[in-house]
């Protein structure tokens, strides 16, 4: 049974993994945005609306028309109706 106290470690514990996770899938680093997310929540939402960094294998890709960040599977690029290559 989970103790009232113990939520005071285990929500940040949660924040500060989902936060991590969401910043690697955008080629960010883990331990430095799950820190941040879990110390300061509001964090989760700069990560969810940043773009990423660098092209991420199965998340993330740059569309060959313009030149935007989609998501992997994306087709077509919903910023210029661009069709993809398969990857």
């Amino acid at each position: 049974m989970i103790k009232p106290a113990m939520l005071v470690f285990l929500v940040p514990i949660i924040f500060g993994v989902i936060g991590g996770v969401m910043a690697a899938n955008r080629g960010r680093n883990f331990i430095f945005w799950a820190l941040l997310s879990a110390l300061f929540p509001v964090f989760l939402l700069i990560i969810w609306f940043e773009k990423p960094l660098k092209e991420v294998e199965g998340h993330f890709r740059r569309c060959t028309s313009c030149g935007e960040w989609i998501k992997w599977l994306e087709n077509p690029c919903h910023y210029c109706r661009g069709e993809q290559p398969p990857r």
